[in-house]
């Protein structure tokens, strides 16, 4: 690693302001060699002018709306590189850095065409993995967490040396700016959930190697943001882009698979385990995805998506066919 080498991590808010100051209050804490950016991603919540108050050379970016975890991403990525950077990591919000961690990141991946996930402990269970490596599930092609054996037979080790995955967690990804280059932003098409590993795959297609750093340990509050209307606009991002997914990196029989198992049975799913009234509401943001799929819409979710997802939260009924992620922590649907 050159003693020049110029790192910048990209921190995206979206009314999380709390979260933020504490992400990025371990960062100058623990990695005060990495330059920082904090992207609020359209909410306006004053949270970039309580990071400039606090951390004056605190670079801040007001992206003027919400563009989803992939556009506010690619909007500090950009700037990264416009910059001149030569290792850029994108850092949700909701986790907190261990001293050390980017660092640890910093030497996996610069000048090597190499991209790096940390060992992601859950924040407020500390003893518990959340992630340790990503893989595709050998029966259906779902994009999901390695279990403990799986991440234990890919050579993860507390301490030891970077192993090779097949997926990254989004959560926090470091890779050096020529990578990043090659592979190119994340696709906005998915706006939130999955858009790291659809980039994982197009990485690992250019020949880009894709690694664990377990000596880098990232504290990850998991979800945070999925609470009220995002509950519900959680599934129908987490359906539709698994769909997306499946139609670009899986085979036919993988497709079939996933569609049978994991997405049709999501209403009856939800109706067995939260009455019959989230299966409903599960029914309607599947028949959501069907129409999404025809159309070939992406991006964000239709504002009509938006504001029936408003009113059943106000009514606080639960809805959860999917994990608001690319990844099932346990290996399961």
């Amino acid at each position: 690693m050159s003693p020049t080498c110029r790192s910048l991590v990209v921190v995206l808010s979206f009314h999380g302001a709390d979260d933020t100051l504490a992400c990025v209050r371990s960062i100058m804490e623990g990695s005060s060699g990495h330059d920082v950016l904090v992207v609020d991603n359209g909410s306006f919540d004053g949270v970039l002018e309580t990071v400039a108050a606090a951390w004056p050379h605190v670079a801040t970016m007001q992206t003027g709306r919400n563009r989803g975890f992939s556009g506010g991403m690619n909007a500090g990525l950009a700037r990264g590189l416009r910059d001149g950077y030569d290792v850029v990591t994108v850092l949700n919000n909701d986790t907190v850095v261990d001293p050390g961690a980017l660092d640890e990141l910093l030497r996996t991946t610069a000048g090597s065409r190499v991209a790096a996930s940390p060992r992601v402990l859950y924040r407020d269970a500390p003893e518990r993995a959340w992630f340790a490596g990503g893989l595709l599930d050998p029966d259906d092609g779902l994009p999901r967490h390695m279990t403990p054996a799986e991440a234990a037979a890919a050579g993860a080790e507390e301490g030891g040396e970077p192993y090779a995955v097949d997926i990254l967690a989004g959560c926090s990804v470091t890779a050096s700016a020529a990578t990043w280059r090659l592979v190119g932003p994340f696709d906005d098409r998915y706006f939130l959930n999955f858009e790291d590993s659809d980039w994982s795959m197009r990485a690992r297609s250019l020949g880009v190697a894709l690694q664990v750093a377990p000596r880098a340990v990232v504290r990850h509050g998991v979800s945070r943001s999925f609470t009220g209307a995002y509950a519900y606009l959680g599934t129908y991002y987490y359906l539709r882009n698994l769909l997306l997914f499946a139609a670009t990196w899986l085979p036919a029989r993988q497709r079939r698979r996933l569609l049978r198992t994991r997405v049709l049975p999501a209403p009856v799913r939800d109706a067995r385990e939260h009455g019959s009234r989230a299966g409903i509401r599960t029914g309607r943001l599947l028949a959501d995805v069907a129409i999404a799929r025809l159309l070939g819409r992406y991006g964000k979710a239709p504002d009509r998506i938006e504001r029936r997802a408003q009113r059943w939260s106000r009514r606080d009924l639960p809805v959860v066919a999917g994990e608001p992620t690319g990844f099932t922590p346990d290996g399961r649907a």
